[in-house]
């Protein structure tokens, strides 16, 4: 594949990922209309509960098959190992949901076990399938079937929800999600159940002995600031930070495609020795990661209250300052994830295993100290914080392992671009007050004008983005 069949490629699925989020974003807003916010925080709650099962029992399968199985050696047998695990792990699950389901039921406020159940094992399947596409370099098909679960969740649950099922539509349309995806995905692949040899493990368990620690720290990363805010605070709170992180998230789109698109390449390149290529490419993921995530930053800093206010409903407000500090986190987290698909391509799982040690200590202490004080505001800071030290600690190993050049020209100009369309929103608010749907969409309309304007005078930012190669032109 080439340069520029890699760069389209990226960009095709930043196009998918960016329909995704809109359908995400379009249903939150959606449920935050229909259902009361104390409500709301039932499946809230129920999504972290089995985010929690699905990411902790996953044992680090995905990103270790992705490597494994992109490879090109015994496919079939490295996906059988895959749903061994999955079987296992699906009924352990169910065992646990069943045999603590008034704590369960407790926290969540619904009796739900059965959905909980089917809802990790479903999910478990579904990025199977999906990680097995990403590792037979058809990433643009995997794409499109979490693009299906997406649509199919919001669509589903908002369908449900409409005729008075309450947060309970929402979980069936989070497994509805899951289903259609296996239903979809099965004929597509290419691999079949094989029986596997003691071997086949070992070569996926060598890599995920330490992806492993990946599942439960993205917990701690994503959920567990909403885990101890449904512990600590207030009906209503967790709501809130969710609409946060949820609306934040949209922002991390542009690595997402980047990651699922150079993470196969990276391994190839790194068995083949070829890491000439992984520095050249290197630049550009950076700078288009982070072409959202910093105008983003600033845009919410500008607009984060009235589009709280607006766009959601007014309680939602409470949240204004946690939406800042989580923007300024997809900014770290985009950063991370290239240094993340760098390192485990390149088989050195070990090092952002060590630094996620320390990150997720840290993200630890400070979301149980912050949080009973300073509420949402403490739960953000934590959050940031720690991934700020997770992720310096894995760019100081990366530039120990290869020659890279950080385009830091390009960088400050993103910021500097950002910052002109902050002040030039900011200035044409207070005229046209952001007071409804279509006002806040004209200012944001606005901002993306001049933001990209600006932005593509850089010449490697606009070869990035005209040429669709996710790398700067030399010289």
């Amino acid at each position: 594949m080439t340069d520029n069949d890699a760069g389209r490629q990226s960009i095709l699925l930043f196009g998918i990922q960016f329909t995704a989020r809109i359908v995400g974003f379009l249903g939150l807003v959606y449920f935050t209309k229909v259902i009361p916010q104390s409500r709301l925080d039932i499946y809230f709650l129920f999504f972290l509960v089995i985010q929690v099962s699905s990411l902790v029992g996953n044992l680090g399968m995905g990103q270790a098959l992705v490597q494994r199985i992109g490879e090109g050696e015994r496919r079939s047998e490295l996906f059988t190992v895959g749903l061994v695990v999955i079987t296992v792990v699906s009924l352990f699950a169910t065992a646990i949901f069943h045999f603590f389901e008034n704590p369960i039921t407790n926290y969540v406020g619904a009796s739900v076990p059965g959905l909980l159940a089917l809802a990790t094992g479903t999910w478990l399947v579904a990025d199977l399938f999906i990680k097995t596409l990403q590792a037979e370099d058809r990433v643009l098909t995997s794409g499109f079937l979490q693009l299906l679960q997406d649509i199919v969740r919001v669509g589903v649950g908002a369908a449900l929800i409409t005729v008075g099922y309450g947060p309970k539509g929402l979980m069936y349309g989070v497994i509805a999600g899951f289903v259609a995806t296996i239903i979809i995905a099965f004929p597509l692949s290419n691999l079949s159940v094989a029986i596997p040899a003691r071997s086949d493990f070992r070569r996926v368990f060598s890599i995920s002995r330490y992806t492993m620690f990946f599942g439960p720290t993205n917990f701690i990363y994503f959920w567990l600031d909403t885990f101890l805010i449904g512990v600590f605070l207030a009906d209503g709170a967790v709501s809130s930070y969710e609409v946060a992180w949820q609306t934040t998230r949209v922002l991390i789109i542009a690595t997402t495609a980047i990651n699922m698109t150079i993470f196969p390449k990276v391994s190839r390149w790194a068995n083949d020795d070829e890491f000439d290529e992984i520095e050249r490419i290197v630049p550009g993921a950076i700078i288009f990661g982070l072409i959202f995530p910093i105008p983003g930053l600033v845009g919410l800093t500008v607009l984060g209250e009235d589009i709280l206010r607006v766009v959601y409903q007014p309680e939602y407000v409470e949240a204004a300052i946690p939406l800042v500090i989580l923007a300024g986190y997809m900014a770290v987290e985009s950063v991370q994830r290239v240094g993340n698909s760098l390192l485990t391509g390149m088989d050195r799982a070990d090092i952002p295993f060590r630094s996620r040690l320390v990150g997720v200590t840290l993200a630890i202490v400070l979301n149980l100290v912050l949080i009973p004080r300073y509420g949402l505001i403490g739960a953000a800071v934590a959050t940031l914080t720690s991934k700020f030290v997770d992720t310096v600690y894995q760019w100081i190993a990366i530039r120990s392992l290869l020659d890279l050049r950080i385009p830091l020209k390009s960088l400050s100009w993103q910021l500097g671009s950002a910052v002109a369309m902050g002040l030039t929103i900011a200035g044409f608010a207070t005229v046209f007050q952001p007071t409804s749907m279509v006002r806040i969409a004209v200012v944001v309309l606005l901002g993306v004008v001049v933001y990209s304007g600006l932005v593509l005078v850089d010449p490697d930012i606009r070869e990035v983005v005209v040429q669709y190669i996710p790398v700067p032109v030399k010289g």
